[in-house]
């Protein structure tokens, strides 16, 4: 034996005994690599070892061995044993005998050390940007660590349009979008920044890296801002102006025409709106938000960075442009750089291929050119070519004859200066008769501005307001369920400057969204701290890194070889489940016989241990998505969360972490649109489970609706308990057996392979479990094993 510290040799007693242990629980626990494993060895005053040491057993030493980093490596023969940090516990001066007492401290990594000491949003990955729309939208296919997902916050069902019998067009904000960052990311700079090379099919592959993890914005403590400078303010009329020539409306009380005045109007709760309800619900505290010479004013206690959430609702007269789009104020300016131009999204469906008989429709020529004659066409009971209207406008009506079938209608153009009709080549709609080529939208949207600071000597003022897209003389109607408030979180709002750091403010260490992943996939972490390279792979994987070796001739016949269940180390019942649930899983999980994400493991044999074990994660909750969330867009499947009857929903952005899939851009059916801010026919799926016979798939731990779940990853492990036995014996190792047995490798017996031991006539294979005091003196080492499921 040989024990070396700094590369200096010490001297050794003879007659120290050595015990070194090994635990594949261990590959299972995250934090491992951070405690590692102590060995405690007593060594000789000598004058090399007194050297060493400083003389650390004279009271009046000047020297402190403890004040530095030592590495000591344990060796025998050209072995390398055990390698660690050492610390100096004693010397003993004076004393029979003389000496030092020390600990080596092997298996810790500075990988492991860093992630349970560093916060998660320290992670180095390279991230920023502007909150924009056009950043949201790259997001979507770029290759960056972070995109931005819609989701769809847990309300009540929103109410109908009062102008139209569909819901009211709802625009989305920056705040309907949500980061969410790569878990294959994640991990592989946890280890690169701690000088670790990754090594890892399953987490290099394509289903891990389609997996995102839901960031965090600042959620800070606002009782204190929100008990002294917090208000809600209401308008208490619905205010009604046209647009001037440039299609703009002013919010703006010094406006007196094409201005619907102050945005919002009172903060007192004796109020009553136009419709003779009071409004109870706003309120002023300290009087931080006023009017001042007619001028809507916030001016706060003391200076404070805030930012304003205004909810808007507002009828405007709409032109149909196209079969996608309406033309109406469908964009506005907020002040502070805050501008957001959306679009009004034409809903209306066109009827060309479910035509009907008798029935009257509106034909609308979108690129109609004055000149132009047209003759709309069907196919009638079979037969082609029945005229059912001629016009000469951009729109015009049209009605079906009678007969059993109407089918196949064919617009055919006359050009101006010509005779005969030829097929109308460009695009046209044929819509219910009542719709009219002019009307009117109701469109809602909340929309947070960037953060600001504001003080009590420059306030915050609204009167630069003003609402654009319009053609000139266009109506416009500002509703009284307008409101304005201010949030104090922090958090980034429309064209804030972002980060990695901005968008990850989990309150969690590193180590926990690592242990979160492998409580997912059943994951074991192996470090070789020689080539600095960390394996990780799901177990059934792990187990797959070496091949099989026969190691029967190594069994000490002389010692008893034990056969136990292994299940006698497993509970009855374990469930393995996500954390607490929000509203919707919440809300379906009352409809289900097993929760939603939820596994039931059942262990029937008798030597089980009688109780029950609930495995949750400790960082994800499971995620519902659901369809008709968007009116434009009713058949996208989009992530839910929150909770509507929480007692607090001010902060929108709050929500328990998630992990969910990305699936790319999926076409949207036709005639359905997404919105802000792409208006494309496609939009970005990410989904937690999704039900889908040629392209489903599920993260819940169970099997649903014919998705296998994550259980999966556990059940050769479940199989083993339930069936299989542990395998202990003695086996005759030499020093360089147990070395190789710590180097990740094929082509020698190692950690990762399995063994095949022949006993009683029998091959029995398994893989190692447990190590238990190996010393190179001793003639053999007792060992325990697994037996597989097929072994």
């Amino acid at each position: 034996m040989k024990l070396t510290i700094d590369q200096i040799p010490c001297d050794l007693d003879p007659s120290q005994r050595i015990a070194l242990d090994y635990d594949a629980q261990d590959l299972a626990d995250v934090r491992s690599g951070n405690k590692g494993h102590a060995l405690r060895l007593r060594l000789p005053a000598t004058r090399t070892n007194d050297r060493i040491f400083g003389f650390a057993a004279e009271p009046y030493t000047g020297q402190r061995f403890n004040a530095a980093q030592h590495t000591a490596v344990l060796s025998d023969g050209e072995a390398k044993l055990l390698q660690g940090s050492v610390r100096l516990l004693s010397a003993a001066y004076d004393s029979d005998p003389e000496g030092y007492l020390i600990e080596i401290r092997s298996g810790t990594s500075e990988w492991a050390r860093q992630a349970a000491a560093e916060m998660f949003n320290t992670l180095g990955i390279s991230f920023s940007g502007r909150l924009t729309p056009t950043m949201i939208r790259q997001t979507w296919t770029n290759n960056t660590p972070v995109k931005f997902f819609p989701v769809c916050r847990d309300e009540y069902t929103p109410e109908l349009s009062s102008v139209e019998l569909i819901p009211v067009e709802r625009f989305l904000s920056v705040d309907d979008y949500h980061p969410f960052i790569s878990a294959a990311t994640v991990v592989q700079t946890l280890f690169s920044e701690a000088g670790y090379t990754l090594e890892s099919d399953f987490l290099n592959g394509e289903f891990f890296r389609s997996l995102y993890l839901s960031g965090a914005y600042s959620s800070r403590d606002t009782n204190a801002l929100r008990n002294h400078m917090d208000f809600l303010a209401r308008r208490t009329t619905t205010a009604a102006t046209t647009a001037n020539s440039d299609g703009r409306v002013y919010a703006n009380p010094y406006k007196s025409i094409n201005s619907v005045g102050n945005f919002v109007e009172t903060v007192n709760p004796n109020d009553q709106n136009d419709l003779g309800e009071t409004l109870t619900d706003v309120f002023s505290n300290n009087h931080c938000f006023t009017v001042e010479d007619g001028e809507i004013v916030f001016r706060p206690m003391t200076s404070v960075t805030v930012a304003f959430e205004y909810h808007i609702r507002y009828i405007t007269d709409h032109r149909i442009l196209d079969r996608n789009r309406l033309k109406g104020i469908d964009s506005f300016y907020l002040g502070d750089g805050t501008e957001v131009q959306g679009a009004l999204a034409n809903r209306y469906a066109d009827r060309r291929n479910s035509t009907k008989p008798a029935f009257q429709y509106r034909a609308i020529v979108f690129n109609h050119t004055e000149g132009n004659s047209y003759r709309l066409t069907c196919t009638v009971n079979g037969t082609a070519g029945h005229a059912i209207g001629e016009f000469d406008s951009r729109s015009a009506l049209v009605t079906t004859p009678s007969g059993s079938t109407v089918t196949a209608p064919v617009l055919l153009c006359k050009a101006a200066g010509s005779t005969t009709y030829t097929t109308y080549t460009g695009d046209w709609a044929l819509y219910d008769g009542y719709i009219g080529e002019t009307g009117q939208t109701e469109v809602e949207m909340t929309v947070r501005t960037n953060p600001v600071t504001v003080t009590p000597t420059s306030p915050k003022t609204f009167s630069t307001i003003y609402f654009y897209g319009a053609e000139p003389g266009m109506k416009f109607s500002l509703s009284r369920q307008c409101t304005l408030r201010p949030d104090f979180t922090g958090a980034p709002g429309l064209n804030t400057p972002i980060s990695f750091e901005d968008v990850a403010r989990h309150r969690v260490r590193k180590w926990v969204v690592l242990d979160a992943l492998r409580h997912l996939f059943n994951l074991r972490f192996y470090t070789d701290e020689e080539t600095r390279t960390v394996y990780v792979e799901p177990a059934d994987d792990f187990y797959r890194l070496g091949q099989t070796f026969d190691w029967s001739s190594r069994i000490d016949r002389s010692q008893p070889i034990l056969l136990g269940d292994a299940a006698q180390d497993a509970e009855r019942v374990r469930i393995y489940k996500y954390r607490e649930a929000d509203g919707a899983v919440t809300r379906l999980n009352a409809t289900l016989e097993e929760p939603f994400g939820q596994w039931r493991l059942v262990n029937d044999s008798a030597a089980a241990i009688d109780r029950e074990r609930n495995l949750a994660n400790p960082f994800f909750s499971p995620t519902v998505s659901e369809t008709e969330c968007y009116a434009d867009a009713p058949s996208a499947l989009v992530l839910r969360v929150g909770d509507r009857d929480a007692p607090d929903t001010t902060d929108r952005n709050s929500f328990t972490p998630r992990i969910v899939r990305y699936c790319g851009m999926q076409p949207l059916p036709a005639g359905e649109r997404w919105g802000y801010p792409s208006t494309g026919d496609s939009y970005p799926l990410a989904a937690f489970h999704r039900n889908d016979p040629d392209n489903g798939f599920t993260l819940c731990f169970e099997d649903r609706d014919g998705q296998q779940g994550l259980h999966r990853f556990y059940d050769t492990q479940a199989e083993q308990e339930k069936l299989c036995q542990h395998l202990t014996l003695h086996l005759r190792l030499e020093p360089c057996d147990i070395e190789r047995l710590f180097q990740i490798q094929r082509l020698a017996p190692c950690i990762a392979s399995t063994f095949l031991f022949r006993i009683g006539g029998e091959e029995i294979r398994c893989t190692l479990r447990r190590i238990e005091g190996y010393d190179p003196s001793a003639a053999s080492t007792r060992c325990t094993f697994t037996r597989l499921p097929n072994g």
